[in-house]
């Protein structure tokens, strides 16, 4: 009967593909066959969930699980969201067009905090009560989990739970003990209780929030048998772990439309601003036998004509010459072309160049994150003028001509000579491809996209306030107005979306209230600049007497309890702070791993490699 009365309405929106579900790959199962039923849920376009890696693994992770069928649901474009309104049909699973109310668990992968009033909104559309205290029974469980887990304080209102670092074994544990309290009727405060005991869970209602007048927060409190401190999980010998074999191919074009191999997780290089390189920890790698076989199986099964090495430093992977060597056997063979995203300035050489550019050549993009060495000292890039200008150097006399640049601004001890430092650095590599033998006949382009720094929970820099709108806007003209080579692009991400993200991402359990006043004056897609209302969320705010620079702009002091204390990414609080006294004497630390025993180089950070 849904999809009927879907049929009636699809063809009125755009890319109606994306909302039919039936692609291949896609797993379909009996419902009187299976006990759990658990959606997947994305909380943007379909384009960009498609893109995520977390949702392929746990979806085919899931589905391996015979009591269990896994289906996905993504938030509606806003065409098909209101056809779905103005003819009272629920927001619903691509694989069954099963309405969200019906599932035992919603999940909700939280990848950036924008995407926040997406949550509630898909909520709502689903007929699910948004806050936590109005689902009474073990139906409709939420939770969530992803990179912002590692401070859910602002989401603790509408999540039942939350699930701490990464969830191949907790995801198991925990539905394997949803169907023992479904089975064994239990009530939904045992349960909980129940799954606050398995290490990664966090389950907010289990704890209370104290303040202090000035409005920081005094301490959080555990309830009952809840643990002090929830540790995050990790997985630790990554062959062994879960990894599809095959992909679901979707019908339309999605933003990472090929195939992945996970190289990798964690990160050593500590650059002070990248929350990631910090809760992924430790490193540890895949052997390349392991990443050839599972790159031989999902382009088999899919077609897919492309394979990105992924990973948070691809150059970092210690077998990547040999991974490479065995790879192209393959690759060659069938025209199939190498990505390797996240390519780090200090260790880019010619050779790794050839491999990549063999079947298709394209542009590179490399991080230098800012134009003077003072700064990237401050940051711990650890990559200097040379590294920048050798690796352009090195893709422009392979016949690359197209080359992106990534940089941060506003971060912390930054000047107006850093920022002018920027287009400097752009000019210089125009300047470099003019002068490299062998170029391209192509005209070159450099685009710079600039970024505004955003203080992130478990990084040295989480104490750091974000520089205020006045003092943004005024550095992003400075940068605009800088003189620049034709060749080069200039980009610069929004201050206001780049404000509320910095609110959230520092946020505690008060701005749960702003969340669902925002989403009552119509926001939502808030990633995308064509829905974002900055008005909207100034209103949202003051009409909650919340202050928004309390959260945005505001530095913190070392001996302030942050809203996610109580939660264990493994990073040592005195190791961040050391890290942050360093940053302000532009003192570098070297990466753990850059000798052969760690230990020898060890930073001290608390993770136990």
């Amino acid at each position: 009967m849904m999809k009927d009365s879907l049929e009636k309405i699809l063809l009125k929106t755009q890319k109606p593909a994306k909302y039919t579900g039936a692609e291949s790959g896609a797993i379909l199962k009996d419902a009187e066959d299976v006990a759990l039923r658990f959606a997947f849920c994305f909380p943007d376009t379909y384009e960009i969930g498609m893109s995520n890696l977390g949702l392929r693994i746990l979806y085919s992770l899931l589905n391996e699980t015979d009591y269990i069928w896994c289906e996905r649901v993504f938030a509606p474009w806003l065409d098909f969201a209101e056809l779905l309104c103005e003819n009272d049909l629920p927001l619903y699973s691509l694989e069954s067009y099963t309405p969200l109310y019906e599932f035992d668990i919603i999940g909700f992968t939280l990848q950036y905090e924008l995407s926040y009033t997406n949550v509630l909104k898909m909520l709502d559309m689903g007929g699910v009560p948004m806050l936590a205290r109005e689902r009474k029974g073990l139906k409709n469980l939420v939770i969530g989990g992803g990179p912002c887990a590692c401070n859910p304080e602002p989401l603790c209102e509408f999540f039942d739970l939350f699930v701490l670092g990464e969830g191949e074994e907790v995801i198991l544990e925990l539905t394997a003990l949803y169907d023992t309290a479904k089975n064994q009727n239990y009530s939904k405060d045992k349960f909980l209780s129940q799954a606050a005991q398995i290490q990664g869970v966090y389950v907010p209602s289990l704890y209370i929030v104290k303040y202090n007048p000035d409005g920081t927060v005094l301490e959080v409190v555990p309830t009952g048998s809840a643990p002090a401190k929830i540790t995050k999980r990790i997985i630790k010998n990554l062959d062994n772990v879960f990894y599809p074999q095959s992909f679901i191919t979707p019908y339309v074009k999605t933003v990472h439309d090929r195939a992945v191999l996970e190289l990798m997780r964690g990160c050593s290089r500590g650059c002070r601003f990248c929350q990631a390189g910090f809760i992924y920890r430790p490193v540890r790698e895949k052997t390349p036998n392991v990443l050839c076989e599972n790159a031989v199986k999902l382009c088999d099964s899919t077609g897919y004509e492309e394979i990105s090495l992924s990973s948070l430093s691809t150059g970092d992977y210690k077998d990547l010459e040999p991974l490479l060597d065995k790879l192209t056997d393959y690759t060659d063979a069938n025209m199939i072309s190498l990505s390797l995203p996240s390519l780090r300035l200090d260790n880019f050489s010619p050779e790794m160049l050839d491999k990549v550019i063999k079947i298709r050549s394209g542009s590179l993009t490399f991080a230098p994150e800012s134009g003077t060495q003072r700064l990237r000292n401050v940051i711990n890039k650890n990559i200097t003028e040379e590294s920048i200008t050798s690796s352009c150097r090195i893709a422009f006399s392979r016949g690359i001509s197209s080359v992106k640049l990534y940089f941060m601004m506003c971060l912390p001890t930054e000047t107006d000579e850093d920022i002018l430092a920027v287009v400097e650095t752009a000019n210089k590599t125009v300047e470099e491809f003019y002068n490299t033998p062998g170029r391209s006949k192509k005209p070159v382009s450099v685009t710079v996209s600039a970024a505004v720094f955003i203080p992130k929970p478990f990084t040295p820099f989480q104490w750091h306030g974000q520089d205020n709108l006045d003092e943004i806007c005024r550095k992003q003209k400075l940068l605009k107005s800088a003189p620049s080579s034709r060749k080069v692009k200039l980009n610069c991400h929004t201050p206001f979306q780049s404000r509320i993200e910095a609110a959230f991402s520092r946020g505690d359990r008060r701005l749960g209230r702003v969340l669902l006043t925002a989403l009552k004056l119509g926001c939502a897609m808030d990633s995308w600049d064509e829905c974002f209302d900055y008005a909207k969320w100034e209103t949202a705010f003051a009409s909650c007497g919340l202050d928004m620079d309390f959260y945005v702009c505001r530095n913190r002091e070392y001996s302030e309890t942050l809203p996610w204390d109580h939660l264990d990414f493994l990073i040592s609080r005195e190791y961040l702070m050391r890290e942050n006294e360093k940053a302000k004497n532009s003192e570098t630390t070297p990466d753990c791993r850059s000798c052969r025993n760690c230990r020898d180089n060890c930073t001290g950070c608390g993770v136990k490699c």
